[in-house]
């Protein structure tokens, strides 16, 4: 069996999820994000690992009325997995509405350039939305590299040395002061001690030589994304950390809560597309004999000076400009 992308082994959870995927704290987490995301009239926005479209159809009912019911603004949602998709475009069916809005692509959201799809070209997005699934991904600086090329670059009026002084017309001068902000990208990224037990399993599947479904070994503080960004032609305009994502608020454990975590984590689905997606030689039992003393290793590493481990329940939301 050949290794499968970070992308791949994603899919195969989320197509396992996608029935029950909206049970959960999701739908509302959306409509918090989506509030601060205001599509103007017009507007072409590409909602990327868009999944059952919870922001997709907040973003295309934005648009919908903010152009009067007029043709003009997109939403296009991309998307790995099926049976997500197939979700989505039920949903479409029962709004007539706006099935103008949006269309729906399956396809590997971190190699857009090779989708071939005439309406997914560079330079063509006002904003693009990533809503929880950036950790997914195995190299977050060369998603951020590509995703830049599709957001609208900005414009900037020519320099002074270079405009024609002698051509007076309004509409020169009008060009020479003309300014267009480059295209706006959302993403949303989990605090570095939130879901505590997924963090700890990436570490074990990375010890036992496995793929867990999500990477967030690179995301250290609130800063490691926003240095992404910088680094790669965009302007963090805010970041805005969202408490309370799943409704529980942050939580503390004890060591002795370890083993408890653990089986809990075995019984998860991410647990299950671990071992199912792993080279042959591994077994679901192996792996969770093998597994429970180096998670144990592992969990005893986030113990603090009073004895407990602190899981946050937060979200970091970067709104940032594309500025070249």
């Amino acid at each position: 069996m050949p290794t499968l992308s970070q992308c791949a082994v994603s899919a195969m959870e989320y197509s396992k999820a996608a029935e029950q995927y909206e049970d959960s704290w999701r739908p509302g987490y959306a409509e918090r994000l989506m509030r601060m995301v205001r599509p103007k009239p017009g507007q072409h926005v590409l909602d990327l690992c868009c999944g059952t479209g919870l922001c997709l159809f907040l973003l295309a009912e934005a648009l919908h009325e903010s152009n009067n019911h007029l043709d003009g603004g997109v939403v296009i949602g991309i998307d790995g997995s099926p049976e997500m998709l197939s979700v989505a475009k039920a949903k479409c069916l029962t709004k007539p509405h706006l099935r103008n809005r949006i269309r729906l692509l399956q396809h590997d959201v971190t190699a857009l350039e090779q989708l071939g799809e005439p309406h997914v070209t560079p330079n063509t997005y006002d904003t693009i939305v990533c809503s929880c699934s950036f950790v997914l991904f195995d190299n977050p600086e060369a998603v951020v590299k590509r995703w830049r090329r599709y957001l609208k670059a900005p414009v900037y009026p020519p320099p002074a040395h270079k405009r024609h002084k002698k051509d007076e017309s309004a509409a020169v001068h009008a060009r020479f002061r003309h300014y267009e902000p480059g295209g706006t990208l959302v993403v949303d990224i989990p605090h570095e001690a939130s879901n505590l037990g997924e963090v700890i399993m990436e570490r074990v599947a990375r010890r036992l030589g496995l793929k867990f479904p999500s990477n967030r070994s690179w995301v250290k503080s609130v800063d490691s994304f926003r240095e992404i960004l910088e680094r790669n032609g965009f302007k963090v305009e805010r970041v805005v950390e969202l408490d309370r994502v799943s409704g529980r608020g942050a939580l503390k454990y004890t060591a002795y809560m370890a083993v408890d975590i653990y089986n809990s984590m075995c019984r998860s689905s991410a647990f299950q597309t671990m071992v199912e997606s792993a080279r042959p030689g591994f077994t679901m039992a192996g792996v969770v004999a093998n597994g429970l003393q180096v998670f144990m290793e592992e969990f005893l590493r986030e113990v603090g000076p009073d004895g407990r481990v602190y899981e946050s329940d937060t979200m970091y939301i970067y709104v940032a400009r594309r500025t070249s």
